[in-house]
């Protein structure tokens, strides 16, 4: 056996050099065998390093964009129509749809106001929007005359004269005084977003039709209307007084459900 570090010639059976002593054990093994245990250790500890996160630089456009619901009412016709979200409602401004004396509404508000007082005047023109004050008989500037505290456009109406009217004309007129009143309640519900009753005309017809017999059921639906209205001074729930009176006198329970509106048109705010 030949040493790997002096060349001398050892037996074949010798662990160490006869010539330098260096060990001959390792002499014949496979080359791999021959590295030192540290080579091993480190050689198994070493591990491919993970790569690098890169960290990608998200940019992040925040547009505070607010989920648009309807929530915004007007007055036509003397009946609220809605809801509509804000861009519908500025699209009717630009069309000339509503104006700056429109009544509008939106959860939220105590009470309807004219379009050109609500945060909606932005959309106006500024031609509309411009307070001349020397011009104080402007139209839009001025109070809308019988109109309560909700805005809706109810007056109030003489009883003596209704019930003049009505026996004058032999009966006729009860049939025009039951359309107003009729109108008025729907006015009122709409202009604080309450369920409406039947249509004016509608009531009318029934009436006739079944002989006086609607009547009784439109009386008992417009008392628990007038009682759910909002207002400072309680109307009461006169649906079952209305109902009764209005079969053995219609006119009496006209008089009192327009005694009712009347109040409340008067004392509403």
């Amino acid at each position: 056996m030949i040493c790997n570090k002096c060349g001398a010639e050892n037996p074949e059976n010798a662990k160490f050099c006869s010539s330098c002593g260096e060990s001959l054990e390792m002499i014949g093994q496979p080359a791999d065998a021959q590295e030192p245990a540290e080579e091993a250790v480190n050689a198994e500890t070493e591990k491919t390093a993970d790569p690098v996160v890169e960290t990608e630089t998200v940019v992040e456009e925040v547009i505070e964009e607010k989920a648009e619901g309807p929530e915004w009412y007007y007055v036509v016709n003397n009946a609220s129509t809605g809801p509509y979200t804000e861009t519908e409602m500025k699209k009717f401004i630009e069309q000339g749809a509503l104006k700056p004396v429109t009544y509008v509404w939106k959860n939220g508000m105590e009470d309807w106001v004219l379009l050109k007082d609500s945060e909606l005047a932005k959309y106006l023109p500024h031609a509309n929007v411009s307070q001349n004050t020397s011009q104080p008989n402007a139209d839009y500037t001025q109070p809308q005359p019988n109109r309560n505290y909700y805005g809706a456009p109810v007056q109030e109406r003489s009883i003596a004269l209704n019930v003049i009217l009505s026996v004058v004309t032999c009966g006729i007129y009860l049939f025009v005084w039951l359309y107003l009143l009729a109108k008025d309640v729907n006015a009122l519900s709409a202009s604080q977003g309450k369920p409406q009753m039947t249509d004016p005309i509608i009531v009318v017809l029934l009436t006739i039709v079944t002989c006086g017999l609607y009547a009784i059921y439109f009386f008992y639906r417009a008392g628990k209307a007038m009682d759910a209205l909002d207002s400072k001074v309680r109307i009461g729930d006169d649906s079952a007084l209305l109902a009764i009176v209005s079969i053995f006198a219609e006119v009496v329970a006209m008089a009192i459900l327009q005694n009712s509106i009347n109040t409340f048109v008067r004392y509403g705010e």
